[in-house]
């Protein structure tokens, strides 16, 4: 978690989500009547597996991931110190991207996938999921070990397995960012961002794009009161970005300039703490 002090928090982090759904499952899935026990589902059943799979494949520490059904969703804080983090998301997410496209479109013969990456700020929330857990489900598994009616190895199991009757992704909630990429995405081809292509908000870069990444054409985008320019990605050239320390994509603070126009953002995200008691 990104400290602004020692024993402190931001209160609002600056985010970076990537959304990424299949095209056509909506209609493909909905020749069965949305029953998945018809003969005519399993295709869309079984991309729905392909497509999960070939996710998980690529989410780790640093590029977590959330599943919801045909959508994906992978999110990350970005740094106030290194535009390096920056880059690794775009990286990871466009590798996302032309990983699931090449499983859906070359191994299964459907449309392919779009993905619209996205900044945005991020109201951190105070979440009392752990001690739900040591106090339910935590609190019994405990007293079953102390007891010595079941084994450590079947405790860890039991933890392992143990679900809350409700949850939620930190990280997901009040993150404007994940608004901003799931409505670029709802808006589709009507808005000029259509197709099995990757999206790229160009509220990542300095005012002059890098050498090392090249978008097809851009496209004005606003919805429900945001605003942004998309690049439709051609390229990227990894390599080249290497040489040169991926200059030209931009950390949290600079971003936050773009994506806000008042003079002193920076501050306010810097004033702005939780303090945390331990």
């Amino acid at each position: 978690m990104a400290k602004t002090a020692k024993g402190s928090m931001r209160k609002v982090e600056i985010a970076c989500v990537a959304w990424i759904d299949l095209l056509g499952y909506g209609s493909q899935i909905s020749e069965s009547g949305f029953n998945p026990a018809h003969e005519s589902a399993a295709a869309a059943i079984h991309r729905l597996d392909r497509f999960h799979t070939a996710v998980s494949e690529k989410a780790n520490r640093y590029f977590p991931t959330l599943a919801m059904n045909d959508g994906v969703i992978a999110y990350r804080d970005l740094s106030p110190r290194a535009h390096s983090v920056t880059y690794d998301f775009l990286r990871r997410s466009i590798d996302l991207f032309h990983h699931v496209n090449n499983v859906d479109q070359n191994e299964l013969s459907h449309p392919g996938a779009r993905l619209v990456i996205a900044p945005g700020f991020r109201v951190r929330r105070v979440h009392s999921f752990e001690q739900h857990l040591n106090d339910g489900k935590g609190k019994l598994i405990k007293t079953k070990l102390r007891e010595g009616t079941i084994t450590p190895e079947q405790a860890i199991n039991e933890a392992l397995k143990a679900r809350q009757y409700f949850d939620a992704v930190p990280e997901l909630q009040g993150n404007f960012a994940l608004t901003r990429a799931y409505l670029a995405d709802e808006s589709g081809s009507k808005a000029g961002l259509g197709g099995p292509n990757c999206f790229v908000d160009l509220s990542l870069f300095s005012s002059t794009l890098p050498d090392w990444i090249t978008f097809s054409e851009t496209i004005d985008w606003e919805s429900r009161g945001m605003q942004a320019q998309f690049g439709r990605l051609a390229g990227i050239n990894h390599e080249a970005a290497g040489r040169v320390q991926s200059e030209g994509i931009l950390s949290a603070f600079d971003i936050a300039k773009t994506l806000s126009n008042d003079h002193e953002i920076e501050a306010k995200l810097r004033q702005e703490r939780f303090r945390i008691v331990r």
